[in-house]
């Protein structure tokens, strides 16, 4: 008994003559660290390395919670996976140091200065990055929610996909920053420069982007909704007016031949709108709200309209080639000569029957099949590939077959007024007592093609021999 007493005091006086901070942290992995710099996966918990030289050590995965670094230097260090949180790290140089996968929640870091560190995947939940230099960094996926980052320096750093929800970032520097798929739903970016900053994809929901500079930044699918700006918001003119159509009350106004390329229109209420000859290429339409607006002759080339509701809307002459109509509402949509080429729909995007069928025969081909008496009229068929169908009695009134294959094709009493056969080739094609009436035959391959009875486009009809 008397020697397990003597034994228990031992280590009580050894622990009271270490320094209070220690009592946490392994005296001999401080011991290790401070003669070697190499202590990866050590147990360094409110250890207390205020001011220490550590430049190019090796903490990886070591526990560092609510530990004293104030002022210490870790240029070049090792400290993926390492957790800091609660840590006091005012001042601390970590420049180059590697804290990829670091947990830095609620940790103090003001005036640190962390120049081109690697932060992928670092979690800065909450934590006091005031100040902070953080320039030419790679944080890719870093967490960065309700942090506070007022004039922290994020300068040309990678921040792709970077989560900055609800974080305050008054007055920071974000200059040439690459932000792609970055959230900052809820972020104060007051007077924040972002000047050429990379937005692409990235959520602004909500943020306040009052006097916020925002000069040749690529606003590309970048969700403005709800996003606060003021007089002093310096936005380049295409994205101010994305802007407002995403956020203000748009009834009535003509937005005719706008570039809106790019732009995100997520669950926006465009209804009854006129966006006639307006450019929608590659634009974010997703869930949006297109009920009877005029897009006559609008392009949307691989716009993403999935959900979007189109219905009755007028899309004369439109160009959806590549664009996403998956469950997408075009009930009575006009679509007549509307491009449908390599656009992508599903049982469930809503289409009239008739539109249905130009969509297959555009994108999949009607070699040999049954057309007889199909109703085609002012169908975008260019390029179609119909050769050796049966388009007996079809109308296609105002069709535009401009380069069409319809080689071999069965066209008797065949409606083609107004039809648009430039370069088609119609080689061998049978088109007794067809309607040609109007119809555009430039250039169009008519080898043994057979016109007996036809009405030509000069309204003449065609003597048979």
């Amino acid at each position: 008994m008397n020697q397990i007493l003597q034994s228990w005091l031992k280590w009580l006086i050894v622990g009271m003559a270490l320094p209070a901070s220690l009592w946490a942290a392994s005296a001999e992995h401080m011991e290790k660290l401070l003669r070697t710099r190499q202590c990866p996966e050590c147990d360094l918990l409110e250890a207390s390395l205020a001011e220490a030289d550590l430049n190019g050590a090796n903490v990886q995965g070591a526990d560092l919670r609510r530990a004293n670094l104030q002022r210490t230097r870790l240029e070049e260090a090792k400290m993926a996976g390492a957790r800091l949180e609660g840590a006091r790290m005012m001042g601390i140089r970590l420049i180059k140091a590697d804290l990829s996968d670091a947990k830095l929640s609620g940790a103090n870091l003001l005036s640190a200065n962390l120049l081109e560190a690697k932060l992928a995947d670092a979690n800065f939940f909450r934590a006091n990055l005031r100040f902070v230099n953080l320039e030419r960094t790679t944080s890719e996926r870093a967490i960065f929610r309700d942090a506070n980052l007022q004039e922290t320096n994020l300068g040309r750093s990678l921040l792709n996909e970077a989560n900055f929800d609800g974080a305050n970032l008054l007055l920071a520097n974000l200059q040439q920053t690459s932000l792609v798929s970055a959230r900052f739903k809820g972020a104060d970016l007051t007077r924040a420069t972002l000047e050429n900053a990379n937005l692409s994809g990235a959520t602004l929901f909500r943020a306040n982007l009052s006097g916020a500079n925002l000069q040749g930044a690529n606003l590309f699918h970048t969700d403005l909704r709800s996003s606060k700006i003021d007089s002093d918001t310096n936005l380049d003119p295409k994205w101010l007016l994305v802007w407002r159509v995403a956020n203000q009350r748009t009834a009535g106004q003509s937005l005719v031949k706008v570039d809106f390329s790019g732009a995100n229109f997520e669950k926006v209420n465009l209804e009854g709108l006129n966006m006639a000859q307006s450019n929608f290429n590659q634009g974010f339409l997703f869930i949006t709200n297109l009920r009877r607006a005029n897009l006559k002759q609008a392009t949307f080339v691989r716009a993403n309209l999935r959900y979007a509701d189109l219905q009755s809307a007028n899309l004369f002459g439109a160009d959806l080639e590549g664009a996403k109509l998956l469950n997408a509402n075009l009930k009575d949509a006009d679509l007549r000569l509307a491009n449908l080429r390599e656009s992508e729909i599903n049982d469930e995007t809503i289409l009239d029957r008739k539109w249905r069928m130009v969509w297959q025969i555009v994108n999949q081909g009607a070699e040999n099949k049954n057309l007889t008496g199909a109703e085609l009229s002012f169908a975008h068929l260019r390029l179609g590939r119909l050769r050796s169908a049966n388009l007996a009695r079809a109308n296609l009134s105002g069709a535009n077959l401009a380069g069409a294959d319809l080689v071999g094709t069965r066209l008797i009493e065949a409606d083609l007024s107004g039809a648009n056969l430039e370069g088609a080739n119609l080689r061998g094609a049978v088109l007794n007592r067809a309607n040609l009436r109007g119809a555009n035959l430039t250039s169009a391959i008519t080898t043994n093609a057979n016109f007996c009875g036809a009405i030509m486009p000069d309204g003449q009809e065609f003597v048979c021999r």
